[in-house]
């Protein structure tokens, strides 16, 4: 995305999200005359020429945002990096603690003859729609998908609430990005205590009308049925443009033409 920076304002210039595709930013100003504009047959070197006038100048917000098939959202420690690290051959730090990913990362996944691309979206909390934690900087990433993997960490008190809350979140930042088409994963089934819940959950999910599968990321339990589902859906929506969001008014300046007689002056 392209802004124009206007005092504390930030107008939208244009979206460039296609290879190939331009805009102009600033139109230059009208080029001088050199001395062969002066030429005469009596004075075929005339040591006389004009200036040329000057440009626009302007402020410019240039905003790169991650183009992927499908981001994966959730809370810090949800397990998000393991995720992209085992379905793709993405190699994101992981560690135990949160805000281990303070970049988005992007790895690309094959299933079978079909292949799509993967961005796990870190650093959403509460409060992420108001730039808390690493919120804004990450969730104009997630304008950028046609699906969103919204992985719920099973070891949450709640892990409905969380759900809840980081959707809120996203209708909050932007309304578009909430109504994107959502696969929801429980993940850490391997451990214990959520192996324990998990009928419990699903539950809960299911009397909310919404299926969740339930995964191990780092066992890798339960990711070819994830995977089978993410690809039946990406078939689903194959005609939406990836990042499909309402059009921006788009500043398009054209050239200023001179009239034959003006270059004779």
């Amino acid at each position: 995305m392209i802004f124009i920076k206007d005092n504390k304002d930030e107008i939208p210039l244009a979206d460039l999200r296609h290879d190939g595709q331009k805009t102009l930013v600033a139109e230059g100003g009208r080029g001088g005359l050199g001395n062969v504009h002066f030429a005469t047959s009596r004075n075929q070197a005339p040591k006389k020429a004009t200036k040329g006038e000057p440009g626009e100048e302007r402020g410019l917000i240039l905003d790169l945002r991650l183009i992927a098939d499908v981001g994966i959202i959730g809370y810090p420690n949800a397990g998000k990096s393991t995720l992209l690290a085992a379905l793709s051959r993405a190699t994101p730090k992981i560690a135990e603690y949160p805000f281990t990913t303070i970049e988005p990362a992007l790895g690309v996944v094959e299933s079978g003859q079909r292949e799509f691309v993967l961005a796990e979206i870190p650093g959403l909390i509460e409060g992420a729609n108001l730039g808390r934690g690493l919120g804004h900087e990450f969730l104009r990433h997630a304008e950028r998908t046609k699906i969103l993997l919204h992985l719920i960490d099973g070891t949450a008190a709640d892990p409905i609430d969380n759900m809840n809350k980081l959707n809120r979140e996203l209708e909050l930042y932007k309304a578009e990005i909430a109504k994107k088409p959502q696969i929801v994963a429980v993940n850490k089934v391997d451990l214990p205590e959520v192996c324990r819940k998990i009928k419990e959950i699903d539950g809960i999910f299911k009397s909310l009308s919404t299926k969740a599968f339930f995964i191990s990321a780092a066992k890798g339990e339960g990711l070819s049925e994830l995977l089978s589902e993410i690809t039946n859906m990406l078939d689903a929506v194959k005609d939406l443009p990836i990042g499909a969001e309402v059009p921006v008014k788009v500043f398009r300046p054209q050239p200023k033409i001179r009239r034959r007689n003006e270059r004779q002056k």
